[in-house]
């Protein structure tokens, strides 16, 4: 939807503009060129758009514009939460490792004590 507001703008700013030789791609793919623009503009500025654009059936809607970004993101941040939860499951095992923390007894803990006796 943004994608055809930023077209909707860039073909008024091109109107008024006066003589206008060549519009960007991303504007010129949404443009239904079979439609007179006196005749109805939304549809020749968004047409082209509307006859390509598939919206999946769990979405009501689509924005192209930020989708990419949006998946991109996810995937970072899937990377990010898989490699915490790796790290706390092997710190909650480490904990678990009772026959290590029983011949070990209370060394570990020394430093602290002698920590909190001085």
């Amino acid at each position: 939807m943004v994608e055809v507001f930023i077209s909707l703008s860039v073909l008024a700013a091109a109107a008024t503009a006066g003589s206008v030789t060549e519009l960007p791609e991303s504007v010129t793919k949404l443009i239904d060129y079979s439609i007179n623009p006196c005749d109805d503009f939304y549809q020749y500025a968004c047409g082209a758009w509307y006859k390509d654009a598939v919206i999946p059936p769990d979405e009501h809607q689509v924005d192209t514009s930020f989708s990419k970004i949006y998946i991109e993101n996810q995937a970072v941040l899937n990377k990010i939460f898989s490699d915490r939860t790796t790290k706390l499951g092997e710190f909650y095992q480490s904990c678990l490792d009772t026959a290590t923390l029983s011949s070990l007894g209370l060394t570990p803990l020394e430093d602290s004590f002698k920590a909190i006796r001085s």
